[in-house]
């Protein structure tokens, strides 16, 4: 590419995110601060003209829980662990619901308000919080669960263009079916093989700490990419993700702060794209710190933009950067 480009995306979710391995006790104070944390980001933004992709899981879009329920695909995954199932767990649950337990599932405010400001993108992170890695009854599933994500929100107004597959479990097989589907572009994995399969069920304990120690000290390389051509539809690979404020690890911040320059830096001299990416549930929690290291960021970003006339691009503006 002719100069270098910084694409944002989050993965926005709610419990729908976290709903097979939390409880959501254990877990609301994240998600209800995500109804602070979104305008504050969204503040950023647009102070330092950022342009960002919200993968947004379908179910989000509706108002409440009862809407999600009425609006259930023919064709259903249907898990073989049921604990991952989301279909299970809404079956699950009988109305009143809460205010704050509908906050926690639905968020059609959030999305209008993220979609009234200037260069975001609304993009899908598949209806269900599909995963791909699990063993299923229905492998035709995923194609009527992405069917359903594109036409609810288009009900609502809104037309998506691009994917993150959740869990980044890219399903090679799916491909295919995403031209069809008039998805363009995706986001992939890093050509490493610690990244390269995303989060798989199984995963081992070295990779999570491998992963975690590389967040520090860079021992896998900065991840930037030229956006691929692959099977009709653009592969925008993340680079890596803004892991969230840790206190046992407060020290580090630093070291993680310039690990993400330092590679936001080699994409904007050697003309590749940065991809960055979180979930704003991340930022549910120690939010002043959060938001602190992002402003950071995107004070780096800025910089590199007057030296180096680097771009903030959303994931559909690279795929068209990359393809003019």
């Amino acid at each position: 590419m002719s100069s270098g480009t910084f694409t944002i995306s989050l993965d926005f979710e709610l419990f729908w995110g976290v709903q097979a391995n939390r409880e959501l006790e254990e877990y609301q104070e994240n998600l209800l601060g995500v109804y602070q944390a979104i305008p504050k980001i969204l503040s950023l933004f647009k102070k330092y003209n950022i342009h960002a992709t919200w993968a947004t899981v379908g179910f989000l879009f509706h108002k409440d829980i009862d809407e999600i329920k009425k609006n259930t695909p023919k064709i259903l995954p249907e898990y073989i662990n049921q604990q991952v199932d989301p279909y299970c767990y809404l079956n699950a649950l009988h109305s009143p619901y809460s205010k704050e337990f509908s906050k926690m599932h639905c968020a059609s405010e959030l999305i209008s308000m993220i979609a009234s400001e200037a260069n975001q993108e609304l993009a899908t992170h598949t209806y269900s919080h599909f995963f791909t890695y699990e063993s299923l009854k229905n492998p035709e599933a995923f194609s009527t669960d992405m069917k359903q994500a594109i036409e609810v929100a288009l009900e609502k107004g809104y037309t998506l263009k691009s994917l993150v597959f959740p869990r980044n479990q890219v399903d090679v097989a799916s491909l295919k079916n995403l031209e069809l589907l008039e998805i363009s572009a995706y986001r992939g994995n890093p050509n490493h093989w610690a990244y390269c399969d995303g989060d798989k069920p199984s995963k081992s304990l070295f990779l999570r700490l491998y992963r975690l120690f590389d967040t520090y000290v860079n021992i896998s390389g900065h991840h930037t990419t030229i956006p691929i051509l692959t099977k009709g539809v653009t592969e925008l690979k993340a680079s890596m993700m803004l892991r969230p404020y840790f206190s046992k690890l407060a020290y580090l911040e630093p070291l993680k702060i310039n690990r993400i320059k330092k590679a936001m830096r080699y994409a904007a001299i050697h003309g590749q794209n940065f991809h960055l990416w979180w979930h704003p549930h991340n930022f549910g929690k120690n939010q002043e710190k959060n938001l602190k290291n992002l402003e950071e960021i995107l004070l780096s970003f800025q910089k590199l933009q007057q030296d180096h006339n680097m771009l903030s691009l959303t994931m559909d503006e690279v795929k068209k950067h990359a393809n003019r």
